[in-house]
């Protein structure tokens, strides 16, 4: 994988057949070179003319979280079924508005019970 010198094009040379870790590689690859190209993705899931970006949706991702007491960031680990896990340093600031946005969000019937949110 190589990236142009303007950052605006990669040359990829893929020729082989991958287990699914060999693939997860590439992938998280792939997703560290798309983060040094220009443009950069867009800044919300809309183009500058309000028309949806392509994403990947998944449906009730498996979650873990990481807190540290010395550490005033939250780590937020999500399994995506093609992307593998992701994780996500929240900042303080961050953490209160997500806090804010489920508590308004919260549903007046409780659903059904799922399998709980692992913790560590």
């Amino acid at each position: 994988m190589q990236l142009s010198d303007d950052r605006t094009q990669a040359t990829l040379a893929i020729n082989k057949t991958l287990t699914a870790s060999e693939l997860e590689n590439v992938i998280r690859e792939l997703a560290t070179l798309r983060s040094q190209m220009t443009p950069e993705t867009t800044p919300a899931p809309k183009d500058e003319n309000g028309v949806g970006v392509s994403v990947m949706t998944q449906d009730n991702p498996t979650i873990a979280v990481k807190h540290p007491l010395e550490d005033a960031y939250v780590t937020v680990y999500l399994r995506s079924l093609g992307l593998g896990w992701t994780a996500w340093r929240l900042h303080p600031d961050t953490q209160r508005a997500l806090a804010e946005l489920f508590s308004s969000q919260l549903p007046k019937i409780a659903p059904a019970k799922n399998k709980p949110i692992p913790f560590r």
